[in-house]
């Protein structure tokens, strides 16, 4: 049987943290995904450019669900990113009717534990929803919280290394 275990899972020290720093997302199309051993991919092949949105410290996340039917023998893992971008404006309203358009983006993003991880790769990830507010006290959020969600056959992707060290043939264009 294929699905059997094959490893014990120790108890982890304390030094996790959570939260994002940084998300990307792709102009463009992964062609050839490479994984080593360990199950972390080393390389992402393809085209385009990834685009950085730099994320306010303690403002973004991202949670997948394991979703498993037994009556159907299925199994799929739903993730969803949710990021704040601070303060309304022309040129952030013009990147989010882009991104609420698009059908099949594929965004990496950075921990604050310097992990990076990449969603949608197989099926792709959809803006699933979002919100521009004002604010009401001086202290409130003025800006957009958006949200992303991917269904996949396996759980987000793990990077061997940072996201420039993995692509080839796509720019990473830095905020």
């Amino acid at each position: 049987m294929a699905c059997l275990l094959n490893a014990a899972l120790p108890l982890d020290c304390m030094n996790a943290l959570g939260g994002l720093k940084v998300a990307y997302f792709l102009a463009g199309e992964i062609t050839t995904t490479t994984v080593n051993g360990g199950g972390e991919i080393t390389d992402l092949i393809g085209t385009g450019s990834f685009y950085e949105y730099q994320l306010a410290k303690d403002t973004a996340f991202y949670s997948e669900s394991i979703n498993v039917s037994n009556v159907n023998g299925t199994t799929f893992y739903q993730g969803e990113l949710t990021i704040v971008l601070q303060k309304m404006e022309a040129a952030k309203r013009n990147q989010i009717l882009l991104l609420a358009q698009n059908r099949d983006l594929r965004i990496a993003f950075v921990d604050n534990n310097d992990v990076t991880y990449i969603m949608g790769l197989s099926r792709g990830s959809v803006m699933s929803a979002g919100t521009a507010a004002t604010g009401t006290a001086v202290a409130d959020l003025n800006g957009y919280t958006l949200t992303f969600m991917s269904q996949e056959p396996q759980s987000a992707g793990i990077l061997d290394g940072d996201l420039a060290g993995v692509v080839t043939g796509i720019t990473i264009v830095n905020a």
